[in-house]
C-alpha cells in the first residue's frame, strides 16, 4: 500500500550566555504528506463496507507507494542504496498486481487456491530479502549482528512452526502444492524477520529512514501472521485490521524512500564484542522460547521433557543473569576509559582529541545550517613567571582551580579544552562573537589568584576548516598579547599581521 510522510523539525538556537531551542513553523515535506494520506487512506479502507470500492482503494494505495518509492529512487540526490530501494520499489509493484488478482477473484465469488495471486506474492519476499540484506551489508563490519538476528529468527521459527506451519503439514485434505504456497507465507516471513533484526542490531534505528522502514517491515511480518493465523482458524476477513497492517506497512516504506534521511550512509554500530542490556534481554527471551514450546506442547505422557524443559530455562535465566551482571561491569570500564581517552588528566578539560572530534562536527553543523560558530583561544598571562615564582606544582593547581571556576559559566553546548599548556580552547556553537566576548570577559573575571588572561576569538566562515579557524582564533590571541595582554580581541575575517609573527 502505500507509503507516506513524517516531519522534520528544525531546531534554531539562540543563546545569551544561555541556551534556548525554538521551532519555527515549516511547510510539511513530501514523506510527511505521503504518510498522512497513507494512513487517511488505511483508515478509510477499514472505514469502508468491504466491495469494489474498497477493493479498489486498497490496490490503488498498493500501487501507488511502488510508485513513489519508485521516484524516490529516481530523483536526485539519490537514497543510499538506491539498488535496495529499487528492490523495494519492484517489490510493492509486484504486491499491487497480486493484491489486484486477488480481490477480482474474491468480489467474483471465485476462491481457487492457490491462484496467479500467489505467484505475485510470494515473489515480494526474495526481493524484499534482497533489499535488507544489501542496506546491511554495505555498512556491517562483522557478522556478529547477524548472528544474534539468527538466534531470534531460528526461536521464531520454532514457534512459527508450532502454531502456523505444523496445522498444515497434518491436513489431509490439502493438496502438495497448496501445502507448498500455504506454508511458504509463514517460512518466507520467518526468513525475513533475521534480515530486520539485523538492520535493527546493525543501526540501532539511529537514522529516521531506517526506522521507518524497519516498522514497515514489521507491519508486514505482522500483517502476514496473523493473516496465516486468521486463515488457519477461520477469523479472517477481508477488510478488517488484518489487511490494514499492510496497508500501515506500505506507508511507512513510503516514508522511509522520501524521508531526507534516507541519503544518508548509516554506520555500523556492532562488533563481535558490543552487546547491549536490551540486546541481550532480546537474546534470552529467544533461547528461552524454544523449551517453553516444549514445555506446552509436549503431551502427559512426555514427563521428563517437560521437566528438561523447565531445567533448562531455570538454568538459562541463572547464564543469563550473570552475564548481565558482566556486561554492567564492561560497559562501565569501557565508559571510563572512553572519558579518559578524552579528558585532560590534570584540569579534566576536554584534551586536544577531543577538541579536534567535537570542532569538526561542529563546523559540519555550522556549514549545513548556516548558524553561528565561535572558537577562542585563550592563554593565562605571565603564567612562567607564576611557575618560577611558586612552584610547578602551584602551577598545576592554577590550572585546576581555573577550570573549575569557568565551569559554571560555560553552557552545556560549549565545549572547554586543553590545547596545550597554559593554552585553553572553548568552542561557543549557536552563538556569534559579541555574545562569545562577554562569556569570555566574566571568564577572564573569574580568574583565581589575581592571574589574568588573554583571549582571541574567531568567527566561523563557510568554507572554514579546523586548521583556518583555530589558525585565525591564535592570530588575535597574539594580537592580544602584543597589545599589553589581559584583553579579548576578535579576529577579522582574515588573518591579524601581528609583528613578528607571519600571518597564517
Amino acid at each position: 500500500m502505500g507509503k507516506w510522510a513524517s516531519i522534520q523539525h528544525d531546531d534554531t538556537h539562540c543563546a545569551d550566555g544561555g541556551n534556548h531551542r525554538g521551532a519555527r513553523a515549516v511547510r510539511p515535506d513530501t514523506w510527511q504528506v505521503l504518510l498522512g494520506i497513507g494512513l487517511l487512506l488505511t483508515a478509510t479502507y477499514v472505514a469502508l463496507p468491504y466491495g469494489l470500492l474498497a477493493s479498489s482503494l486498497y490496490v490503488l494505495g498498493t500501487a501507488s507507494a511502488a510508485l513513489a518509492v519508485g521516484i524516490a529512487v529516481l530523483r536526485r540526490p539519490r537514497p543510499f542504496g538506491a539498488t535496495a530501494w529499487g528492490l523495494i520499489a519492484t517489490a510493492l509493484t509486484l504486491a499491487a498486481i497480486g493484491h489486484g488478482i486477488w480481490y477480482w477473484l474474491d468480489l467474483q465469488g471465485l476462491e481457487p487456491f492457490p491462484s496467479a495471486a500467489d505467484i505475485f506474492y510470494l515473489s515480494v519476499y526474495p526481493l524484499f530479502a534482497m533489499a535488507l540484506w544489501q542496506l546491511g551489508s554495505q555498512t556491517a563490519r562483522d557478522d556478529g549482528a547477524f548472528v544474534d538476528a539468527l538466534i531470534v529468527g531460528i526461536s521464531a521459527a520454532v514457534l512459527g512452526w508450532a502454531l502456523l506451519i505444523a496445522p498444515y503439514t497434518y491436513d489431509p485434505d490439502l493438496t502438495w502444492l497448496q501445502l507448498l504456497v500455504s506454508t511458504g507465507y509463514p517460512v518466507a516471513d520467518l526468513v525475513l524477520l533475521p534480515l530486520v533484526l539485523r538492520l535493527v542490531f546493525l543501526h540501532r534505528t539511529g537514522i529516521t529512514a531506517h526506522s521507518f522502514l524497519l516498522l514497515g517491515m514489521l507491519a508486514y511480518l505482522t500483517a502476514d501472521l496473523l493473516y496465516a493465523h486468521g486463515n488457519s482458524t477461520g477469523w479472517y476477513t477481508a477488510g478488517g485490521l488484518t489487511d490494514a497492517f499492510w496497508l500501515i506497512a506500505y506507508s511507512l516504506i513510503m516514508a522511509a524512500a522520501w524521508h531526507p534521511s534516507a541519503k544518508i550512509e548509516p554506520r555500523a554500530h556492532t562488533s563481535h564484542a558490543e552487546l547491549s542490556g536490551r540486546r541481550l534481554l532480546v537474546l534470552g527471551a529467544a533461547s528461552v522460547l524454544v523449551p517453553m514450546v516444549i514445555l506446552f506442547t509436549a503431551g502427559s505422557e512426555m514427563e521428563i521433557i517437560r521437566v528438561a524443559a523447565i531445567a533448562s530455562i531455570l538454568l538459562f535465566l541463572l547464564v543469563l543473569y550473570r552475564m548481565a551482571g558482566l556486561l554492567r561491569e564492561t560497559q562501565h570500564q569501557a565508559k571510563r576509559l572512553e572519558n579518559l581517552s578524552r579528558t585532560d588528566p590534570l584540569t579534566g578539560a576536554g584534551n586536544r582529541r577531543h577538541l579536534e572530534e567535537q570542532l569538526t562536527r561542529e563546523i559540519a553543523r555550522a556549514e549545513r545550517t548556516q548558524g553561528p560558530l565561535n572558537l577562542a583561544f585563550l592563554d593565562i598571562d605571565h603564567f612562567k613567571r607564576f611557575n618560577d615564582s611558586h612552584g610547578h606544582a602551584a602551577g598545576d593547581a592554577l590550572l585546576q582551580e581555573m577550570v573549575d571556576a569557568w565551569r559554571p559559566i560555560l553552557r552545556p553546548t560549549d565545549l572547554l579544552a586543553r590545547f596545550g599548556g597554559e593554552e585553553f580552547v572553548v568552542v561557543f556553537p549557536h552563538i556569534d562573537a559579541q555574545q562569545a566576548r562577554r562569556v569570555l570577559e566574566r571568564l577572564r573575571t573569574a580568574m583565581p589568584n589575581g592571574q589574568t588572561c588573554s583571549a582571541g576569538i574567531a568567527s566561523f566562515h563557510p568554507g572554514d576548516t579546523m586548521d583556518s579557524l583555530l589558525g585565525r582564533a591564535d592570530q588575535a590571541l597574539y594580537a592580544a598579547k602584543d597589545g599589553g595582554r589581559d584583553r579579548i580581541i576578535i579576529a577579522p575575517a582574515e588573518p591579524i599581521p601581528v609583528a613578528g609573527m607571519p600571518v597564517l
